[in-house]
């Protein structure tokens, strides 16, 4: 037997308020969320423009991936002219977002080539080269005034790609560090 049931009207309004009231947080976290991306773009306009940065709008943060080409020496663990350039134009915005209570994570990646014979010694593996360029970027952010509470460097080697390893396109895009900002 199919039941119906009838909501009172008290019931219904509470409900939908509740309902309402939940969206304007959720809608308020989203605008500042949104707000904190357009202005990440506007600071690394040209780095977009170039392909070698991306940012998106995550549901609980924002992303930007970095290419390994702007913000490292080529074969190296060392940050790039252009990549210090670059993580300096938005280190202020980091270090407002940090004291808002945002965590950021830093998380370096690789393709799966293994690691050349020039970093091999030091950097056995993709895990331990892509670990230490996050935790090179996470120096860097603290240097730049970003609270080191905030700050967390992880490595994923290769192991999340963002496009297949069998070209030289593909294999370019895994190879990059992502600044991930969350509110906590």
């Amino acid at each position: 037997m199919l039941q119906t049931r009838i909501l009172k009207p008290s019931a219904a309004l509470s409900g939908a308020a509740a309902v309402l009231l939940a969206g304007c947080v959720s809608a308020s976290r989203y605008n500042h969320m949104l707000q904190e991306r357009e202005a990440l773009e506007a600071s690394l306009r040209a780095e977009i423009s170039a392909d070698q940065v991306k940012i998106d709008e995550l549901e609980d943060g924002i992303r930007v991936r970095m290419s390994d080409e702007l913000l490292y020496v080529p074969g190296s663990v060392e940050l790039h002219a252009k990549g210090r350039a670059a993580l300096g134009k938005v280190a202020g915005q980091l270090t407002s977002m940090a004291a808002q209570g945002y965590e950021i994570d830093v998380v370096g990646n690789t393709d799966d080539v293994p690691v050349g014979p020039k970093l091999a010694e030091r950097y056995p593996t993709n895990w331990d080269l892509a670990g230490a360029r996050a935790a090179l970027v996470v120096r860097y952010l603290q240097d730049g005034g970003v609270d080191p509470a905030k700050l967390r460097g992880i490595s994923a080697g290769q192991y999340h790609p963002v496009a297949p390893n069998d070209t030289a396109a593909g294999r370019a895009r895994n190879r990059r560090t992502e600044l991930l900002m969350r509110p906590r």
